[in-house]
């Protein structure tokens, strides 16, 4: 068997209940804070022009779109969901491929979906897992493979086409032979150009994500009707692996040890709502701030040293959440990061912050190169009295008290305290939801 016909066929076998307990419980914690997320981001312009030109296509009132009153079609719920899965840097991301953003593909697929089906929690739980899976070992393989230099995209966007199309063939029963042809599907329409990198928004980023779901959906879609396509997008020559990186054999790992390790175990929960490089300093910062009484006035500088690759991936170009002079100076002058300041064209990078930002420094670590290494700096104080704190850091994963309390600072101001709640309950027992549409609801607006 091919390596596309061996994914499809393990896709199409495996069950809720056969996941072991971790997985599941990893399941409901991505799916919770994906929401939480997606909620926050309803309401950033770049979800909105996105928003705006579903409800301009018009379709079949049949799926929510989050934070609004209008229903749409299944297609474009996907894509407007979708796009607020990655509407910023406050989604889950997958810690072994450095920081991929596999959730935000098959997440907001699975919702709508399962809400156009009439699913059950734990189906769509069930799509969340075997998208996250595909999705976990391809991030990895395109994180490790590709060239920064020569050989750009954006994994990311690449990934979600894939991932939704897995999810949403999930929820629809697809058998084996329209798995395959849903993977190569979602394939042809694969893109993902990191022109984004130039974004001072993050349009570039939402867009590609929300219309890789749009995308997954649809090769779903055409797959059940039989749409025929080559069944081997996965294996060899012009194949995905050849297009993207140059190696036709490397989907060959996407069969390690499946149905043993589970990628979603491997999922990375954000502290902060700023991009993956930033989170390992941010914790050490806050943390040195906070044992040794540091306030803003009191820091002369700043030095944090993390990999040289992440310095790429930051630069100074983009959006108060992925830069990291930007995301640095923020939390320093105000002892804390905050989705709806970052988010604040006016108030974001006030005086305050545009002052710490001329004493922060970044360093890039050329001998910090393995995968992991992103999840580690060194943070260095220097005082005004002439202190010099400084600590090595590795990020450390969130529990789950610090997962409700992200929650509920994401949704609290957007939906008010008491849906929150309501909604925290919905989330957390989603394996017993006998439909999903009764969560959907409770993701609307106001009418």
């Amino acid at each position: 068997m091919t390596v596309t016909e061996t994914l499809a066929d393990w896709l199409c076998q495996a069950r809720w209940a056969g996941f072991p307990g971790p997985v599941q419980q990893k399941a409901v914690d991505v799916a919770f804070d994906s929401v939480g997320g997606m909620v926050a981001c309803s309401a950033l312009p770049e979800v909105a022009s996105i928003v705006a030109f579903v409800q301009r296509m018009g379709g079949t009132p049949e799926c929510t779109v989050i934070g609004r009153s209008e229903l749409t079609s299944v297609v474009n719920a996907a894509m407007a969901n979708g796009a607020m899965a990655h509407g910023d840097e406050v989604d889950p991301v997958h810690r072994t491929s450095a920081g991929g953003h596999v959730a935000a593909g098959p997440v907001p697929t699975a919702l709508a979906v399962g809400e156009w089906l009439g699913s059950s929690g734990a189906d769509v739980l069930r799509a969340i897992v075997l998208g996250y899976e595909v999705g976990g070992r391809l991030m990895t393989i395109l994180y490790r493979e590709r060239d920064y230099t020569q050989r750009r995209f954006y994994h990311t966007a690449v990934a979600a086409n894939i991932t939704s199309a897995v999810a949403a063939g999930a929820l629809l029963g697809l058998n084996r032979i329209q798995m395959q042809a849903a993977l190569g599907l979602a394939a042809y329409q694969a893109a993902g150009p990191d022109n984004m990198t130039k974004d001072s928004a993050h349009m570039g980023k939402t867009f590609q994500v929300g219309a890789a779901n749009r995308n997954g959906v649809t090769a779903a879609l055409l797959a059940e009707t039989g749409c025929y396509v080559p069944l081997d997008i996965l294996d060899g020559e012009q194949g995905l692996f050849d297009a993207f990186v140059a190696k036709p054999d490397a989907g060959a790992e996407m069969l390690k040890d499946l149905g043993g390790y589970y990628a979603i175990t491997d999922v990375m929960h954000k502290r902060y709502p700023a991009g993956s490089p930033n989170q390992a300093y941010l914790q050490g910062l806050f943390g040195l701030m906070k044992k040794h009484t540091v306030r803003p006035d009191d820091i002369a500088e700043i030095e944090v040293q993390i990999p040289a690759r992440g310095l790429k991936r930051v630069p100074t170009t983009r959006h108060a959440s992925i830069s990291a002079l930007s995301v640095c100076a923020i939390a320093a002058a105000h002892g804390k990061l905050d989705f709806y300041r970052l988010h604040d064209a006016e108030g974001a990078m006030d005086a305050a912050a545009r002052d710490m930002r001329g004493r922060v420094k970044f360093v890039g670590r050329e001998d910090w190169t393995d995968l992991q290494a992103g999840h580690r700096a060194i943070v260095t104080i220097k005082t005004r009295a002439g202190h010099t704190l400084s600590e090595e850091v590795r990020h450390r994963p969130m529990d789950a008290s610090e997962l409700d309390t992200k929650f509920h600072g994401l949704v609290t101001p957007r939906f008010g305290e008491a849906k929150a709640r309501r909604l925290e309950r919905l989330m957390k027992r989603l394996d017993a939801v006998a439909s999903v549409k009764d969560l959907m609801a409770e993701l609307e607006g106001a009418r």
